[in-house]
């Protein structure tokens, strides 16, 4: 699996030069100190000392250039025309963070910053010429200007690892389902994503060659660790092979994610795969089932915001008097996400009927929902948040049910008015904001509910 991507960002602290130094060389260590040692994914990059004049800032500029920088941070020490960052944006083509601090406190002598004026001229200018950027005002002891900070990392941080994926594709979409279809081009345009295609041969070569010590070991492990039911002689066996043939071609291959045609005919050969994408998404490793590649997707959005386990569902049921929707599938979600982990059922297939599935209720909490969509030649992102409230188990597979914010009549209106395919994906936090400002820096609409 692929290494950490890390964000690379430029950090610059300007002045003009008749203005004070004292104070943008202190807020330039305090505040370039303060995002190197909060963002672990965080690479900064930092000219030497403040830039007072156009040299300064070319030099600066040219260094993030030459670092290959993601996103640039340009904190207004004190005064700093706009010349200074409309350079920054041409020289590094990288969005550019603008953050101007409180003025100190006044005390009838000169005007010691001014940062203000500066950071409004400064954005006003990259505006007018389209560049992209954010305005920050404020210092490290409001909350506030802490969380936008955070955001636009986290943002940004998950762009960069869009712009990185490679998925693997094992096999096209299953019979009739015109919504696994796909654009790859246009994907790889709108996330950066490139994809390679490999036939379900591979797999079952791979399965087939697997040690029969090693298989015997797993399925000991298994039976050990869960309740095991109702499972045909040889299926917990396939099960394992299937897991350690995939393990090994995500392995040699690199990839970040895999789109899987799950049926049918890997359940013609009884090693329908829905346990070990479970196991997989213990690992925090996204395969999408049912080679539906958009839905992926938009697992692997809500991994990067969130980093925490996502689950891939069909919505099948509402109820209008409790404002619920019963989110369910066949039994591939994360034991990590079962409300009672003892209570997850290793058993067949309840629709198939040819290989493994862990069944189950998934954990109460803050969920946020999504799917994104491909409608024309363009993408839209439906999502919505929720609370996860407890469930009963009501028909076999894996479930939750959702109390949701907007009336469930209209969420379903919309999905069907707007054609937003059946599959949906989960995660357990409420990054609603987040969806949407990553969709902003995609050029990407939203479904309004």
């Amino acid at each position: 699996m692929a290494e950490e991507i890390k964000l690379i960002v430029g950090f610059i602290t300007t002045v003009s030069g008749r203005w004070p130094r004292d104070l943008p060389e202190r807020r330039n260590k305090k505040y370039s100190d303060w995002v190197r040692n909060t963002y672990k994914h965080v690479e900064l990059v930092k000219g030497d000392g403040i830039a007072f004049d156009n040299k300064g800032v070319k030099k600066t500029a040219e260094l993030f250039r030459k670092e290959n920088v993601d996103l640039v941070i340009v904190l207004i020490g004190a005064f700093t025309g706009d010349a200074a960052s409309v350079m920054i944006a041409e020289k590094t083509g990288a969005p550019v963070i603008i953050w101007a601090l409180r003025e100190p406190p006044f005390d009838g002598k000169r005007l010691m910053s001014n940062a203000l004026v500066a950071a409004t001229m400064n954005t006003a200018a990259l505006k007018r010429l389209d560049y992209d950027s954010h305005f920050i005002y404020g210092g490290l002891e409001e909350d506030r200007v802490i969380q936008q900070m955070s955001a636009l990392m986290r943002l940004y941080h998950a762009k960069k690892k869009l712009n990185n994926t490679f998925i693997g594709m094992f096999g096209y979409r299953p019979t009739a389902f015109y919504s696994s279809t796909f654009d790859e081009t246009l994907i790889r345009k709108k996330f950066g994503i490139s994809l390679e295609e490999f036939d379900l041969s591979m797999i079952f070569k791979k399965a087939g060659e697997q040690q029969n010590s090693k298989i015997a070991a797993d399925v000991k492990e298994l039976e050990s660790s869960m309740t095991v039911r109702d499972l045909p002689d040889g299926y917990l066996e396939n099960h394992s092979r299937v897991y350690f043939a995939l393990k090994e071609l995500i392995d040699e291959q690199g990839f970040d994610a895999v789109s899987l045609k799950c049926w049918p005919e890997m359940g013609q050969e009884k090693l329908t795969p829905c346990a070990v994408l479970s196991r997989f998404a213990d690992d925090r490793f996204v395969i999408g089932c049912e080679s539906d590649l958009d839905a992926t997707i938009t697992m692997l959005m809500q991994k990067y915001l969130a980093d925490d386990y996502t689950f891939m569902c069909d919505l099948i049921n509402i109820n209008e008097k409790e404002n619920t929707v019963l989110f369910w599938h066949c039994g591939q979600a994360a034991r990590q996400l079962h409300r009672d982990k003892t209570e997850a059922l290793a058993t067949n297939h309840s629709l198939a009927g040819e290989g493994v599935v862990i069944e189950g209720t998934l954990k109460e909490g803050p969920v946020t929902i999504a799917r994104l969509s491909r409608i024309g030649d363009t993408y839209k992102l439906f999502v919505i948040k929720g609370n996860a409230v407890h469930t009963k188990k009501e028909v076999r597979g894996v479930m939750v049910n959702v109390m949701l914010e907007k009336p469930v009549m209209d969420i379903i209106y919309t999905i069907a008015e707007q054609g937003i395919p059946h599959h949906y994906s989960i995660v357990w936090k409420d990054i609603h904001n987040d969806m949407i400002a990553l969709s902003g820096l995609l050029k990407i609409d939203i479904i309004e509910v």
